[in-house]
């Protein structure tokens, strides 16, 4: 009987799961106990917003190049992995948030280091780690975001 190695796909999702549930309950409780106390009217939720929504841009992006590199022979996979990935935008961003609008990080834009930190490496054990990548895959995504990069920085300088 020949050796079968079996692909368990969802297995990282659940230590993610559990990564995601303890740094949700960590800074839950960090703005439960550490709040800041909004003094006058601030933009820190365009901040916030914008983040998310950058952070949601490029994941779009690493998704669109990555999920149709998944294996095929699993049922439903790419769309489960597409809901998950989903999933853990949301959770990144509560938890970039409430970190956000704690004492000690409100209105540093180190907090941004908080959402990059969860949620790009959860991306990356959900769905790159199991694809199979080729080296154009990674050109082609490389390539988009440094157009990102120079979209929003080029301009600066």
């Amino acid at each position: 009987m020949p050796n079968i190695k079996v692909q368990r796909h969802y297995r990282p999702d659940l230590y993610l799961f559990i990564v995601h549930a303890l740094l949700l309950a960590s800074s839950f409780t960090l703005i439960k106990f550490y709040p800041h106390v909004i003094q006058k009217p601030d933009m820190s939720g365009i901040f916030f917003m914008l983040i998310s929504i950058l952070g949601g841009i490029i994941a779009i992006v690493i998704l669109a190049v990555s999920l149709p590199r998944l294996d095929r022979s699993v049922r439903a996979l790419t769309i489960n992995k597409f809901i998950l990935a989903l999933i853990y935008w949301i959770s990144s961003t509560s938890i970039f948030i409430m970190a956000g609008y704690s004492e000690f990080l409100f209105n540093n834009p180190l907090c941004i280091l908080i959402f990059v930190s969860v949620f790009y490496p959860s991306l990356y054990f959900s769905i790159i780690k199991i694809a199979d990548m080729r080296k154009k895959d990674w050109l082609i995504m490389g390539g988009i975001l440094g157009g990102f990069m120079m979209l929003f920085f080029l301009p600066k300088l």
